[in-house]
């Protein structure tokens, strides 16, 4: 899969996304991304490197085939905020307006592009990846809450959805295309305590924005209580002879990122 991008950030696509590529440009572009490895010096520093471009392809690889897109675009920032929502890559370094206002540039640089190809936009979920896919969970959060009132109820919608199937997908529960489904398998089917601290830890992960909100600082405190529960350094958490809560149960009363 070839990749073309029209904006800055994530741009090479899952298939050829290489180790020598993103380490390169990492090393040139120290902007691409702010949770890489430590830095080091001298022939650390490449080590450094090569292991968070290899940390990254792997992320992106993994999770590609539930992000389909159209030929010549990349949903890299889309994928990479299932392991990694933490990652920034389009709202690098910008205020929440700025970034609503980037978002705003790159959708509608695609929607011409799309319109160039001669195959306009056509909501389906190919075209919905393909139109967000450079953008990072910061810049998601910024489409789906509306900020500045620069974005359509569709497009809402849409990023909502591309942020709950992102939340869905780190725990273990399947949100994708039809046809890829019947490989997809549940990392938590028989882990109820792991699929909590996956939870909690894809909510650390989130943007600024969305941790100040209520609703993150319910399910958080609900999460951080029902693990308290646990010891976590029994190899035999994963069955507790006390009953351990689904996840829906957990946070049943505090709504959910993970619904």
């Amino acid at each position: 899969m070839n990749t073309i991008s029209t904006s800055a950030g994530l741009t090479t696509s899952a298939s050829t996304y290489s180790v020598q590529t993103a380490s390169a440009a990492y090393g040139q572009k120290r902007t691409a991304y702010d949770d890489s490895a430590t830095q080091q010096t001298g022939n650390e520093d490449a080590v450094s490197f090569s292991r968070t471009a290899s940390d990254y392809s792997s992320a992106i690889g993994s999770n590609a085939p539930y992000f389909p897109i159209r030929s010549g675009m990349n949903a890299d920032a889309l994928i990479l905020g299932v392991s990694r929502p933490g990652t920034v890559s389009s709202s690098k370094d910008k205020t929440f307006t700025e970034v609503a206002t980037d978002a705003r540039k790159r959708m509608d640089d695609k929607y011409a592009l799309m319109n160039a190809s001669g195959k306009p936009y056509d909501k389906s979920d190919q075209d919905r990846n393909s139109l967000m896919g450079d953008l990072d969970r910061r810049s998601l959060n910024a489409v789906a809450t509306n900020k500045d009132g620069k974005f359509t109820a569709e497009e809402q919608d849409a990023a909502k959805g591309l942020m709950r199937q992102q939340s869905r997908l780190a725990t273990g529960y399947y949100v994708g295309p039809d046809d890829q489904k019947k490989g997809w398998k549940d990392p938590f089917a028989n882990d109820p305590v792991g699929r909590a601290n996956a939870a909690l830890s894809f909510l650390e992960g989130m943007s600024p924005e969305e941790k100040a909100t209520p609703e993150w600082l319910s399910q958080h405190q609900t999460l951080q209580s029902a693990l308290a529960q646990v010891d976590q350094t029994d190899p035999t958490r994963a069955a507790p002879k006390k009953h351990f809560p689904i996840l829906a149960e957990i946070l049943a009363e505090s709504g959910s990122y993970f619904d």
